[in-house]
C-alpha cells in the first residue's frame, strides 16, 4: 500500500474516534490540571488513546468482533456485540453527535421568539441526510473523510491553537487539588470515561473493510496496515489532544468561571475571533460529529448486514439513521439515562477482550482463559452498575465495594488479573493432561 493510502486510513481512524466528547473532555482537563497537564494528559492518553487504537488492530486480527467474542462463548458473543453496537450506535452516540453540535454551537444563539424545537429540526434532519447520503457508499468512505472532513476538522483545530498565542490569555495555574495529589490515575480515569475503547471494536470492521477495498486480503498485511494506520492515528490524537488541554489551561485566568469543556471552548473561541468564532465553533462540533455518524452507522450496518445478509446493508444504514434521528428529536436525555449504565457495565469487559485478543497466541485462544476473565468482569461492572443506580444486591454489592480500587470505578481489575491467573493455569493442567493421555 502506497504511504498516501496509508495517510488516508490513518487520517479516517483519527476522525471516526473524534467526537464531541473528545472535544469537550481536554480543555476541561487542562483547566483542572494546570501546570501538571501533560503528565496527566499522558496518563489519559493510555485509555483515551491506546486502548481504543488496541481494539481495532483486535477486531482486525479477529475479522470481526463477533469472532473475537467468540472465544469466550457463542452466546456471550450475540450479547456482547449486539449490546456493544447498539449501546455506542443508535442508543447513544449517534443520536447525541447530531443534537451536542447544535446545543453547544447554535441553541446558545436562537432568539428567544424563534421554537428552538423546530430549528433543532432543521439541524438534525440536514445532519442526519448528510449522514445517510454519506453512508451509502462505505466504499467511498475513506476517500470523503481522509480528503474532506478529516482536513477541515485539522484546519479548525489549529486555529484554535494557534490564536491562543497569537492574542494570549494568560500562563497555567498550579493543579487542583485532584490532580495535584494524583494526576496520573486522575488522568488515566479521565480517558477511561471517554469509552472510546468500546468504539475501537466497533470501528475495527470498518477499518479491514476500507484495507480490503485496496485488494489486500491476506490477514497478516492486513494487519500491519491496522497497526500503521492505527500508531499514525494515536499520535494525531495526541496531539490534537494536547492542543485542546493547552486551550483549557490557558484559559483559567480570562475565564476562571467556565464549568465544563464547552462553555471553554465557546468563551475561547468568541474571544479570539468575535462573532465569527460561534460560526467556526459550530462547524468544528459538526465536523466531529459528523465523522462519528458515518463511521457508526457503517460499522453498523457492516455488522447486522454480515449477521442478517438477506437484509441489505443499505436497508440496516436507513434503519440506524432514521432511528437515530427520531431519538435526537424526542427522547434523546432519556435514552442517554438507560444507556450510559449500560456502556459502564460492558465497557471493562471490552477492556479485558482487547487484552486477551493481543496476547491470544500466548494463550493459545484458550476458551477457559476468556471465560475465567471476562464472566467475572461483567458480573463485577453489573452489580458496580446497578449500584451507581440505587439498586443494591445484598452482600454482593457490599463485598464488590470493598474491592481495591472500586473507589475509582476499577474494582473489575484485580479480579479480572486474579481470575485470569487462575483460567490460565487450569488450561495448562488441563492441556497436559490432555497430551499425557494421547501419549499413553
Amino acid at each position: 500500500m502506497k504511504k498516501k493510502e496509508l495517510l488516508m486510513i490513518g487520517l479516517m481512524v483519527f476522525s471516526v474516534f473524534f467526537g464531541a466528547g473528545n472535544l469537550i473532555f481536554p480543555p476541561i482537563i487542562g483547566k483542572q490540571a494546570g501546570t501538571s497537564v501533560f503528565t496527566t494528559m499522558f496518563f489519559f492518553s493510555i485509555t483515551a488513546i491506546i486502548f481504543p487504537i488496541l481494539g481495532v488492530v483486535a477486531v482486525a486480527k479477529s475479522d470481526g468482533l463477533r469472532n473475537l467474542a467468540n472465544r469466550v462463548d457463542p452466546i456471550f458473543s450475540i450479547i456482547f456485540t449486539i449490546a456493544a453496537y447498539l449501546a455506542i450506535g443508535p442508543a447513544l452516540a449517534m443520536p447525541r453527535a447530531g443534537t451536542l453540535p447544535f446545543e453547544i454551537a447554535i441553541s446558545p444563539y436562537i432568539p428567544a421568539n424563534v421554537p428552538k424545537g423546530l430549528i433543532l429540526f432543521i439541524y438534525t434532519t440536514v445532519f442526519f441526510g448528510v449522514v445517510y447520503w454519506l453512508s451509502l457508499s462505505p466504499n467511498k468512505l475513506l476517500e470523503r473523510i481522509s480528503k474532506i472532513t478529516s482536513p477541515i476538522f485539522l484546519v479548525l483545530i489549529l486555529m484554535l491553537f494557534v490564536g491562543t498565542f497569537l492574542k494570549p490569555m494568560g500562563g497555567y495555574m498550579p493543579p487542583e487539588p485532584l490532580y495535584a495529589k494524583n494526576m496520573g490515575l486522575q488522568g488515566f480515569l479521565d480517558g477511561y470515561l471517554t469509552l472510546d475503547a468500546l468504539a475501537g471494536l466497533n470501528y475495527g470492521l470498518v477499518v479491514v473493510y476500507v484495507i480490503k477495498q485496496k485488494n489486500i486480503l491476506e490477514e497478516s498485511k492486513i494487519t500491519k496496515i491496522v497497526v500503521l494506520t492505527g500508531i499514525f492515528a494515536g499520535i494525531l490524537l495526541f496531539v490534537v489532544y494536547m492542543m485542546l488541554a493547552h486551550v483549557g489551561a490557558s484559559s483559567i485566568s480570562k475565564f476562571p468561571n467556565t464549568s465544563n469543556g464547552a462553555e471553554i471552548l465557546a468563551d475561547v473561541m468568541k474571544y479570539l475571533y468575535g462573532n465569527f468564532g460561534a460560526v467556526l465553533l459550530a462547524c468544528m462540533f459538526t465536523v466531529a460529529c459528523l465523522n462519528i455518524g458515518v463511521g457508526l452507522t457503517t460499522s453498523l450496518s457492516q455488522y447486522f448486514h454480515s449477521m442478517v445478509k438477506r437484509v441489505p446493508y443499505k436497508v440496516w444504514a436507513t434503519i440506524w439513521v432514521i432511528w437515530s434521528y427520531m431519538l435526537a428529536n424526542l427522547g434523546l436525555n432519556k435514552i442517554m439515562e438507560y444507556s450510559v449504565p449500560v456502556l459502564l457495565a460492558i465497557y471493562p469487559a471490552s477492556l479485558v477482550l482487547i487484552v486477551l485478543a493481543l496476547i491470544d497466541k500466548y494463550i493459545k485462544g484458550s476458551s477457559t482463559v476468556y471465560r475465567f476473565a471476562i464472566y467475572p468482569t461483567v458480573v463485577i461492572s453489573i452489580i458496580h452498575t446497578l449500584d451507581k443506580i440505587n439498586i443494591e444486591i445484598p452482600l454482593a454489592s457490599s463485598l464488590v465495594k470493598k474491592l481495591p480500587l472500586q473507589s475509582a470505578d476499577l474494582g473489575w481489575l484485580s479480579v479480572a488479573g486474579i481470575c485470569f491467573v487462575i483460567g490460565f493455569i487450569i488450561s495448562k493442567v488441563t492441556e497436559k493432561n490432555t497430551v499425557d493421555v494421547e501419549v499413553n
